[in-house]
């Protein structure tokens, strides 16, 4: 009798065992390392985050045996715990890595479930570094196949849909199952299972709530749970993906793209141009700040403007302008990350050692006089050149109207850390520091970057751990 053709989450799935069998290229192991020191650096400058604050406090609650580590807490709790506690740091101060053009940003969810999954199972740092890499490729893959080229978005952005938690769940878990030994069958089984339980919309970005800043974590702690559940029995649907009741009908309905999740499948490889930010906010509003950066740095006066034009992509408005009163007045220091006029504003009057920092983001900085006034004068509108390029970039073009009549103009159209613009090693440790030690001493932090970037060698994860608690 002849075998049916694998079926997308088989294939899938056959990937991820190859790569858990074989091990990843040096280069991808050592591009899947530098992924881990950026999460451990964005989690460790967001432990004294309320959301972060709130969900140590419900791990606490629950208890449960010592088997991953909580970073920044001193606390070792069940695997998917200290992925939720981990997820949400890893996503709380929107500093994670993006891909594009999915608008994904894979790491927040993957990294947190593979580190937590990898302790608890004595996993070597090898093994870690290829579970990730293969997670992380997994989870834009399934982005990717929610991306519509004619309308040049995300469908499941533009149906409210937060896709980093829905497919970076999918990705962990295959991460996660393969660090747990699971064979083929069951990674696609832990994929299958994960693809019920990965959720999260993005009303909160345009109105408020912190809910958003939980989603990787939650998508951490599924992936954890679902690769056990696989793992001790549970299967999933081997059409989870293309089903007539599978995730992408479901999330994407028919502008899907199955054959995204498969095309030259272990042959080219996302990994490697997936974005790192420079700035810890929204991606929409990178290159408006790059651009006031410049304009900054050229001699602009903020105090001789009369009035700011940011152009931006159509698609983005929604995020960075939309409803415009509020962005001009954000409500919090969390909210000014998703402001077109409040980011521009800031890299203006502000800025810290990123030229745009931590500090210019708190609730103080949001509700400063000086910036919410030159805020006040962005007016944020659709650009047709920002339009053709997005969403492979994510352009701005920044119109400046002095009080004499001078019109400055300065347009950006490939974003800082990307393939085009990449933070060099330097700019990369440099904010890794910055980051970490808001949290610990400049000492560990060297201690921490220096273990990470030997993962590959270390024969299990524990004297990398040890260095991220309090």
């Amino acid at each position: 009798m002849t075998r049916p053709p694998a079926t997308p989450v088989q294939r899938l799935a056959a990937f991820a065992d190859g790569v858990r069998v074989r091990g990843l290229p040096a280069e991808l192991r050592a591009d899947a390392a530098r992924r881990v020191l950026d999460v451990l650096g964005n989690s460790l400058a967001a432990t004294g985050e309320p959301p972060a604050r709130a969900i140590g406090v419900l791990v606490r609650e629950w208890g449960g045996a010592d088997r991953a580590t909580a970073i920044g807490t001193g606390l070792r709790l069940p695997e998917p715990s200290a992925a939720l506690l981990n997820g949400t740091l890893a996503h709380s101060l929107d500093f994670d890595d993006t891909h594009l053009p999915s608008v994904l940003h894979p790491s927040a969810s993957v990294v947190p479930a593979a580190l937590a999954a990898a302790e608890a199972q004595g996993a070597s740092g090898a093994a870690l570094l290829d579970a990730i890499g293969a997670g992380v490729e997994i989870a834009v893959r399934l982005g990717m196949a929610g991306y519509d080229p004619g309308l040049g978005n995300s469908v499941f952005f533009e149906r409210g849909l937060h896709a980093t938690a829905i497919c970076g769940a999918f990705g962990a878990a295959a991460a996660c199952a393969m660090l747990s030994g699971l064979d083929a069958a069951g990674v696609a089984d832990a994929m299958g299972i994960a693809a019920s339980m990965g959720s999260g919309l993005l009303e909160a970005n345009r109105t408020g709530g912190t809910v958003k800043r939980v989603h990787c974590g939650w998508a951490a702690h599924a992936a954890v749970t679902a690769a056990g559940m696989a793992r001790t029995g549970i299967t999933g649907p081997p059409t989870v993906l293309e089903g007539r009741f599978g995730l992408l009908q479901a999330f994407c309905g028919d502008q899907a793209d199955p054959d995204a999740l498969t095309d030259r499948l272990g042959e080219h490889w996302e990994l490697p141009g997936i974005f790192f930010k420079p700035y810890p906010c929204n991606h929409f509003t990178h290159a408006g700040i790059d651009a006031a950066l410049r304009l900054r740095a050229n001699g602009l006066d903020p105090t001789a403007i009369d009035d700011l034009e940011l152009g931006a992509p159509t698609a983005v408005l929604r995020t960075i302008g939309e409803p415009a009163q509020d962005k001009a007045r954000p409500k919090s220091g969390y909210h000014a990350a998703f402001s077109g006029p409040y980011t521009v504003a800031a890299a203006l009057l502000g800025g810290g050692g990123l030229g745009v920092s931590h500090e210019d983001f708190t609730d103080e900085a949001a509700a400063d006089p000086a910036r919410l006034a030159l805020a006040a004068k962005v007016r944020c509108v659709p650009d047709a050149r920002c339009d053709q390029i997005f969403p492979h970039r994510f352009p701005a073009v920044l119109r400046v109207r002095l009080r004499d009549g001078t019109v400055l103009e300065e347009r950006v159209e490939a974003n800082r850390g990307g393939p085009d613009r990449p933070l060099s090693a330097a700019e990369l440790a440099a904010k890794f520091h910055l980051n970490a030690t808001r949290h610990v001493s400049p000492a560990r932090a060297d201690e921490i970057t220096e273990r990470a970037y030997e993962l590959a060698d270390l024969p299990n994860v524990d004297t990398l751990t040890t260095l991220l608690t309090t």
